[in-house]
């Protein structure tokens, strides 16, 4: 009689331990002090291997769900959403004095018109005076911080300002956080028209007309009474017409068949304005709430109307700006945030700033993750 096999098989371990060797091996292979220890053993089935190091921008916030509703300028505002990146740039080392990059550090550099910095926002944001210094006998062209030099250029005083520009902007972005406009604006509301959309007014136009009934003064009225009728559908079993038919004229010169050619006899279309103290109660309550978004006004506005709500605007504080082109310039009115205001909210990764704004980090930051 054979015996009972007693050799008992291991059982597997348990998938919270496996986690946790796992975690411990990363660990000891990411930090410095632990390369000279052993790894843990691996397991087998579950190891998982460490993700590659990427430089792709990273996305914050998604973009929002597209309204059948919109408007086209609404739609075109939606759909070019922008979420906020972050891109590293591939800058040179300056080579600048540890005490001129200690007093650089607190620039935070703008860019607006996609590679335009405006230095001048950048150093007086920062409390720093900048100052261009050109030498006639010498033809040497110099950007001074607080009387200190931190860059030059030799050559006319044109090219070599514009040398010398270039070589403050690259400073700015070795050595400082940048902040780039990638938008003109932003906004979450409709854009503001001086009439009601065509969509609305069809509407309140047909609901109007809806509720017309004969009124008992009426000939045809009277002459339907006389002949048995007391109300509702014609017909002997009253399932006619309710509504009177309306007499139609045509509008235009248009031929037949087009579409909208026709309209109601007697009524002619009238241009409803909306009222510009209704857009004074709008920027009102725009600036008491805390919100980071803009109000956006289209080029309907005339040039009257866009001056007072300007003026009404920054009188609550609010900055206000001219957008697009010459005859479709739309005004823009938003918060009024500092530079670094603006880098701490998309850092911290608000929705409105992050779909106008983007942040790029200092160039050496990625020269020192490379070292």
């Amino acid at each position: 009689m054979g015996g009972i096999n007693k050799k008992k098989s291991k059982l597997p371990v348990p998938k919270t331990k496996q986690k946790k060797k796992i975690k411990q091996w990363k660990e000891s292979a990411e930090s410095p002090a632990k390369k000279s220890k052993k790894p843990l053993p691996q397991i087998a089935g579950k190891q998982k291997k460490t993700p590659a190091v990427s430089h792709k921008p990273k996305n914050f916030v998604t973009a929002p769900p597209k309204d059948e509703s919109m408007d086209s300028d609404d739609e075109q505002q939606e759909t070019s959403t922008v979420v906020a990146t972050f891109a590293t740039p591939r800058i040179p080392d300056p080579k600048l004095s540890p005490k001129l990059v200690t007093m650089l550090r607190p620039v935070v550099g703008y860019i607006y018109n996609d590679e335009q910095m405006s230095l001048k926002m950048s150093f007086e944001q920062a409390a720093l005076l900048l100052e261009p210094d050109y030498n006639e006998e010498t033809k040497v062209f110099r950007f001074l911080v607080n009387t200190k030099e931190v860059c030059r250029a030799v050559g006319e005083k044109n090219e070599a300002h514009s040398e010398a520009r270039e070589k403050l902007v690259q400073i700015v972005r070795y050595y400082c956080y940048t902040v780039k406009k990638v938008k003109e604006y932003f906004t979450r509301r409709k854009i503001f028209y001086t009439r009601p959309p065509k969509a609305v007014l069809a509407e309140s136009t047909e609901t109007a007309t809806k509720g017309k009934k004969l009124k008992e003064e009426n000939i045809g009225f009277q002459m339907l009474q006389k002949q048995g009728w007391s109300g509702g559908g014609l017909g002997s079993g009253e399932d006619g017409i309710i509504e009177p038919i309306t007499a139609m004229k045509r509008k235009g010169k248009q031929g037949l068949g087009t579409d909208n050619a026709t309209e109601e006899a007697g009524e002619t279309e009238e241009k409803v304005k909306i009222p510009l103290e209704a857009f004074y109660l709008v920027i009102q309550e725009y600036a008491g709430v805390n919100a980071l978004y803009d109000l956006v006004f289209s080029s309907q506005f005339a040039r009257e109307q866009v001056r007072k709500l300007r003026e009404f605007a920054q009188s609550k504080k609010l900055q206000t700006q001219m957008v697009g082109q010459k005859k479709k310039k739309k005004l823009v009115i938003s918060k009024p945030l500092t530079i670094s205001e603006i880098m701490v909210g998309v850092l911290k990764g608000h929705s409105d700033l992050c779909a106008k704004y983007i942040v790029i980090p200092p160039a050496s930051m990625a020269d020192g993750a490379a070292t």
